[in-house]
């Protein structure tokens, strides 16, 4: 009897035991999933190792956004060492593998195709998969250090391959054992200020404390794969399943949406950001996706010192030619933009559309007024500052591509019936708007490379066929009837090397004229490596048009014949022309353009070609004169070097 007492005693005694060692299991699961977060400690700020910043950048978003993070850091006391994956001065994977940093941040942009920018690209993706994949490292190699990701692009190009290259890097850290302190994508269609300061914000916290109990051991979190934007953070709260949606409730939610997204309508081009930097460059903006801004040669003639390369080749009065643009927005993002990419890309129109009529008559408005306030200014002259009250000419290529606004046709109307001649630029991406303008004074067809891998690296379209859409854009221009021309923008270094490329492209358009110009320096920016280098000389621009001229009529007989016509040496540009349409039986050219002409050709309704508005080129703009294409009569003026020679 005593026995068996003891026996049931005993087992209750151990069944007690095991209850309380599952309820402290329990508890001490409990307080893992729910860490408590240490305060900041002035100790740890003193003696913690820098963070690591690391960024890849392409137009200069990310190396901006290091360069705040790395203040924001600085003032909550944590030391911080920036490292451009381009060009990196240490390696940040070993200092956390071996040295004494815990802490990292990767700021990531992603270029065409998705990929992480070339050279960044060998830092940030093949010398961290060599890690992950060394089985001397260990996938557990990073335990106890913490990361923080921002990925930087566009929903413009390719969306499911939206920070493609922030996604890998993160998955790869998070394979190595790193613990996820926050992540943020960021979209240059969309206002981002807000979205990175809540960032920003996130990962100064994490990084002004020690390390607490529960970060050590990443969760192990399925990844988005969606482009969607993702913000979230392994130590603030552990992953939830998501509950499974019926397909009907999906099907209504996403319903409701898009009649939300139609009852909103069409957004603004431009966001506030943007806006701002165009307005501090000195573009007025008209409505909601136009603008026009005062070019430096219309100053220049103002003060009587020479105008720009179209009064050269063309005949046009550069003080009173206004520069425009109906649609801010462009489809590439070209390594030798002047703009600075400060502007939106999209692949198609999905914003509000002004009235043509509206734009073109503030944007005359707004130009006259930027003339008016050239009075005083020393050197303009009283004469030209009145005529330059009349607009007579419209450059449409201020910046973005002016044929997506999808009523081009009726602006370009409203400018022919005020007697003001079209020049439109195009960057040959939207072939079928191309076939359907109407005429213009003068229709410009950027060739900005002679083949898809040249191309893809100067223009960084966001259409993935765009060396296909180039080549169409081409054999379209081919059927127009007026002036048309390809106008090369040559970067040294970049696209000047396969002449007969362009001798091919060339053929297919047989385009009036072909302009050939330099790149210009426009200064440093982030948005692009170009220097001083890259930009050619004017004698090397002469010497490549009399190689591409005789390069068209060896490998293409059928072709028209061209020559080089005209030079102007200050802006690096020659103009070849076709013989059979601008030669005259004299040997002489008839570049310029009879504008009267052209306007009552237009305005009868009637076809009209190239022979039927051209005028004579006097001999001042032609190759080999001594004036070097500058207009006599004005005032050349020299900039004194240092040395206080003139060149």
């Amino acid at each position: 009897m005593h026995a068996a007492e003891a026996a049931n005693y005993a087992l209750i005694a151990t069944i007690v035991l095991l209850a309380a060692h599952v309820v402290q299991l329990l508890i001490q699961k409990r307080r893992k999933r729910a860490p408590k977060v240490a305060k900041p400690t002035s100790q740890f700020l003193q003696d913690a190792a820098p963070v690591l910043i690391v960024f890849a950048s392409v137009t200069g978003t990310s190396r901006k956004l290091a360069g705040r993070l790395r203040e924001a850091l600085a003032k909550a006391g944590r030391a911080s060492i920036v490292v451009d994956a381009a060009k990196p001065q240490l390696d940040p994977w070993d200092e956390l593998l071996n040295g004494d940093s815990r802490d990292c941040a990767v700021l990531v942009s992603t270029v065409h195709g998705g990929l992480a920018p070339e050279p960044s690209r060998r830092l940030l993706v093949e010398e961290l998969d060599d890690i992950a994949a060394d089985h001397r490292v260990g996938q557990g190699a990073l335990r106890g250090r913490r990361f923080a990701v921002l990925g930087c692009g566009s929903t413009a190009y390719d969306p499911a391959r939206f920070c493609t290259a922030a996604r890998v890097t993160e998955k790869t850290l998070r394979k190595l054992g790193a613990a996820r302190v926050a992540s943020q994508r960021l979209d240059d269609t969309e206002e981002t200020e807000e979205t990175y300061a809540l960032w920003e914000n996130r990962v100064v916290a994490a990084f002004s404390r020690p390390q607490v109990r529960g970060e050590q051991k990443p969760r192990k979190v399925k990844l988005e794969k969606t482009h969607r934007v993702s913000d979230s953070s392994d130590e603030e709260a552990p992953q939830k399943k998501k509950s499974v949606t019926d397909v009907e409730d999906m099907g209504a939610a996403l319903g409701e949406k898009e009649e939300e997204k139609k009852a909103k309508g069409p957004k603004d081009m431009v966001t506030q950001s943007q806006a701002k930097a165009l307005k501090k460059e000195g573009y007025k903006l008209i409505g909601g996706h136009s603008a026009v801004k005062l070019c430096r040669w219309t100053k220049h003639q103002l003060r009587g010192r020479g105008g720009c390369y179209k009064h050269t080749f063309y005949g046009i009065t550069s003080y009173q030619c206004m520069e425009a643009t109906p649609s801010l927005a462009c489809a590439n993002k070209c390594v030798f933009c002047w703009r600075h990419h400060k502007n939106p890309v999209a692949t198609e129109w999905k914003w509000k559309s002004d009235d043509p009529a509206m734009i073109v008559a503030e944007a005359v408005r707004l130009h006259v007024a930027m003339i008016n306030e050239c009075r005083g200014v020393p050197g303009v002259l009283e004469e030209r500052w009145r005529e330059a009250h009349t607009v007579r000419h419209c450059a449409l290529s201020l910046v973005g591509e002016p044929i997506m606004y999808p009523r081009i046709n009726e602006l370009i109307g409203e400018l022919h019936a005020r007697k003001i001649s079209s020049f439109l630029v195009t960057n040959a991406q939207f072939p079928e708007a191309i076939r359907t303008l109407r005429p213009v004074t003068q229709l410009y067809v950027s060739v900005d490379a002679p083949n898809k891998d040249d191309l893809e690296e100067v223009d960084r379209p966001l259409f993935r066929d765009a060396w296909e859409r180039l080549r169409e854009s081409l054999v379209i221009l081919r059927e127009k009837k007026q002036r048309t021309v390809a106008r090369l923008t040559l970067v040294k270094g970049h696209n000047e090397g396969d002449i007969a490329g362009y001798a091919e492209l060339i053929a297919l358009g047989e385009p009036t004229l072909v302009e050939v110009k330099g790149v210009t320096f426009c200064g440093k920016s982030d948005a692009s490596d170009l220097t001083m280098a890259n930009c050619p000389w004017h004698h090397e621009v002469e010497a490549f048009c009399k190689e591409l001229a005789a390069r068209i009529a060896k490998d293409h007989p059928s072709c028209p014949t061209y020559e080089v016509a005209c030079a102007h040496k200050h802006s690096v540009s020659v103009l070849l022309a076709r013989c059979d349409q601008l030669k005259a039986p004299d040997g002489t050219w008839d570049t310029w353009i009879d504008y009267d002409r052209f306007h009552a050709l237009a305005a009868s309704g009637e076809p009209f070609t190239v022979e039927d508005y051209k005028a004579p080129c006097p001999p001042w703009a032609l190759l080999g004169a001594a004036e070097d294409g500058f207009d006599p009569s004005d005032t050349r003026m020299y900039k004194k070097k240092a040395n206080g020679k003139s060149r």
